[in-house]
């Protein structure tokens, strides 16, 4: 009955558009609505039951007995005392086979997502396929190495997890087709000409498909949006119209690595404004020992907190140190904001952060700004930031890098650092909240490069600042 009345819908459109009645756009919906609409969705995620999901991490000797605190410490190297790595070197097969072997014998020590990921299974299956593939080469050089180890590790859904830098899975990209933006009514998606979206050539669910966005003028529309394990796409979409029609959308291509490449990760955040609107642009979770740098951060805090809208840009942060993290969202609302996600020491127990399922009251607005390059510790702020009313996230999908953590192992002969880490990250798995290397969507879809301007147009748009270069309105 539910299919029957859809049509009759389509069909009634269709006639009232061949008589020349089209049917009214969608009202835009007022900055209330979107802020109420947006708290449910955050308010959604349940985050019960995390600890009992907790896997203890107790790695064991030949002999039965624990291995201790000291041997699996003796793994690691901090980063200043990492050694150059020579892509070159000729590697001979016993050195592969030792390198392979310490290799492994550091993962069952040091990850704190070794059960996670499989356990010894899992493990000893890679392992064993890795030997068999070195057996058949007398030699390669330290990159032929490294191309040989990776593939064997895709099992392991843990973006931290590297291999000289390398993930073991793909990231997920956006690719925008803004040719045409639509409005959604009650499912239906619909043209500013008034056309609307019977079917999409190879995709079925719509709703998936149109991603809510902002157009350059500031209103809230739909694009298609696709994920792409690749930063190219060539993909094209056909879409079929009620009244018969046919458009082919071509997509943007991904262009925001170059920006996040000449960024100055070390720069000390300092607020900035655009159209009144404080912006805080933070490149890196840096520690709190760099005293300019945390002093920035946190001033960046205070002035967003006593703002009617601040924006808190994340485009350019691939992480750091997330104690800051809970200390910044304290300081801007004034008292502790719970995360999400449960962050723990396999090993030990303890517990990173607060996890509850409370909901903060924050009668400003927070907007944050998120790329492809929006990763770890900067995610880390954004499922936090999900316990905070009034919070807005504009840009792209984020990294996807939350699960585990990272520290340095470097291998013996081929020098190869290996990213291994002993925390472990439980993530709430209620409405497609986080993936692995897809990331948070964000609430509104914007290119990443786009994102500031386009959060300041929908502000202009709502009322909630004024346009710039607009009079004011006379005084009753």
């Amino acid at each position: 009955m539910k299919g029957f009345g859809r049509c009759c819908a389509l069909a009634l459109a269709a006639c009232l558009a061949l008589a020349g009645c089209a049917p009214a756009l969608p009202p835009q919906p007022t900055l209330d609505e979107l802020l109420a609409e947006t708290n449910a969705a955050h308010q959604a995620i349940d985050n019960d039951g995390l600890k009992s999901e907790f896997i203890w991490r107790k790695p064991v000797d030949e002999s039965g007995e624990p291995i201790s605190a000291s041997e699996i410490n003796s793994y690691f190297t901090d980063i200043a005392d990492l050694e150059s790595v020579d892509p070159d070197l000729v590697l001979t097969q016993e050195q592969m086979i030792e390198d392979v072997t310490y290799l492994f014998d550091a993962i069952y020590s040091c990850y704190g997502n070794y059960d996670r990921m499989g356990g010894r299974a899992a493990f000893d299956a890679a392992e064993q396929a890795i030997l068999k593939e070195c057996a058949q080469h007398a030699s390669l050089s330290v990159k032929e190495f490294q191309k040989l180890l990776v593939p064997h590790f895709s099992f392991v859904k843990d973006a931290h997890f590297q291999i000289h830098g390398q993930k073991t899975n793909p990231c997920w990209y956006p690719f925008f087709f803004r040719e045409v933006a639509f409005y959604e009514d009650d499912g239906q998606y619909i043209t500013e000409n008034h056309k609307i979206v019977a079917s999409v050539d190879g995709y079925d669910d719509l709703t998936e498909l149109f991603k809510r966005s902002i157009s350059p003028k500031g209103e809230i529309v739909y694009y298609p949006v696709l994920l792409k394990d690749s930063t190219t796409c060539d993909e094209t979409l056909t879409i079929h119209y009620t009244d018969g029609g046919t458009q082919v959308l071509q997509c943007e291509p991904y262009d925001y690595q170059e920006q996040f490449e000449n960024a100055d990760q070390l720069a000390i955040p300092e607020v900035r404004y655009n159209n009144s609107i404080p912006i805080l642009q933070v490149n890196a979770m840096q520690s709190q020992t760099d005293s300019d740098w945390y002093e920035g951060f946190q001033e960046g805090a205070n002035i967003l907190g006593g703002s009617p809208i601040g924006i808190l840009d994340l485009r350019f942060n691939c992480g750091g140190q997330g104690a800051v993290v809970v200390e910044w969202l304290k300081n801007y609302a004034k008292t502790l904001v719970p995360s999400n996600s449960l962050f723990i020491n396999a090993y030990s127990g303890k517990q990173m952060n607060s996890v509850r399922n409370l909901w903060v009251s924050n009668d400003n607005i927070l907007i944050i700004l998120t790329s492809k390059w929006t990763a770890s510790a900067a995610e880390w702020m954004i499922d936090t930031a999900y316990n905070l009313e009034n919070v807005l996230i504009i840009g792209d999908n984020t990294s996807g890098e939350m699960v585990g953590s990272i520290a340095y192992v470097q291998l013996k002969n081929s020098k190869l650092i290996m990213g291994i880490g002993s925390k472990e990250n439980i993530i709430p798995d209620t409405n497609d909240y986080f993936e692995e290397f897809r990331g948070f969507y964000p609430d509104l879809w914007a290119p990443a490069g786009e994102a500031e301007e386009l959060a300041v147009k929908l502000m202009e748009n709502l009322g909630a600042v004024q346009a710039e270069g607009e009079a004011a309105s006379p005084a009753a």
